[in-house]
């Protein structure tokens, strides 16, 4: 579980950091360095690497609240590392569909990802 932790947290950071890697080219690393006032709006794939990061961050709540229960709890099942293998890699792909603009598979995937917190949630309320 904790390598699946850990994993979640890189998958943050790249959510994180996309927005800024897709702003830096449009305005150049001077401005962005700065005071970053009055920045015009980010290119479309930009605005939905933002929505997928809040997107993200919004479910990061429940995936570390169960991942961190499972391992005080030495509830490490099968179960509990399939769904947070699920969901890591379904964040992974549900990114990709966001920025380029899949919408159906886009919300199989999200749904993927979160079969795979309830797939975590079952070895502790089982």
């Amino acid at each position: 579980m904790v390598f699946w932790i850990f994993a979640a947290l890189v998958v943050y950071y790249i959510h994180l950091f996309l927005p800024s890697m897709i702003r830096i080219p449009q305005i150049g690393i001077s401005r962005y360095v700065g005071s970053r006032d009055d920045l015009p709006a980010l290119p479309a794939i930009g605005q939905r690497a933002e929505r997928a990061h809040n997107n993200l961050r919004e479910n990061m709540i429940p995936f570390v609240a169960l991942a961190l229960l499972s391992l005080a709890l030495g509830e490490v099942s099968a179960t509990a590392i399939l769904g947070a293998q699920l969901f890591v890699l379904a964040r992974i792909v549900y990114l990709l569909c966001y920025l380029f603009a899949v919408p159906w598979l886009r919300s199989i995937v999200w749904s993927i990802g979160f079969v795979g917190l309830v797939l975590m949630a079952w070895p502790l309320i089982g």
